[in-house]
């Protein structure tokens, strides 16, 4: 028994435009993601200078607020994964960073063993920062930079 080839002809019609509309959300997500990233990227930009600045000078305050403004950029990120959304190299940059911030922070109102406890575990951290750092600015388009001043001013204290 055959089937008439007018029914296929209306099923293809009826897949065209469900077609469409999922390449347009597709693109529309790409360019939301493109536009996350880039985002994060300024963040912790703007970031490792300051934490750089404030080891620089001591400031375990600035610091604290350095690492709670990249505790919203972690969060955010946190929140996409549990939406089953991808978490980017600049997510982890920001994760690194935040690390480092706090570990210093208290490595700079600590004293003895406890500070050079510390200081070690923002010693390390920076070592992470600078590889998620360099995924991240491949990810965003970006040429990949030197991100050695957090590292020359923790070993400067």
């Amino acid at each position: 028994m055959q089937r008439p080839k007018r029914r296929f002809t209306v099923m293809g019609l009826a897949f065209g435009p469900a077609a469409f509309t999922l390449a347009l959300c597709v693109a529309s997500a790409s360019a939301q993601e493109a536009g996350q990233i880039e985002a994060v990227y300024r963040k912790v930009s703007a970031a490792e200078v300051t934490i750089a600045k404030a080891i620089g000078a001591g400031d375990s305050r600035q610091l604290s607020r350095t690492g709670s403004e990249l505790g919203r950029v972690i969060e955010a990120a946190l929140k996409r994964r549990e939406e089953g959304q991808a978490v980017s190299a600049c997510d982890m940059a920001a994760h690194s960073l935040a690390y480092v911030a706090v570990s210093s922070a208290d490595g700079l109102t600590n004293k003895g063993e406890a500070r050079k406890v510390l200081i070690e575990d923002a010693r390390a951290a920076v070592s992470d920062f600078q590889k998620d750092m360099a995924a991240c600015e491949k990810q965003a388009g970006k040429k990949t930079g030197s991100h050695t001043s957090v590292e020359k001013a923790l070993r400067a204290l």
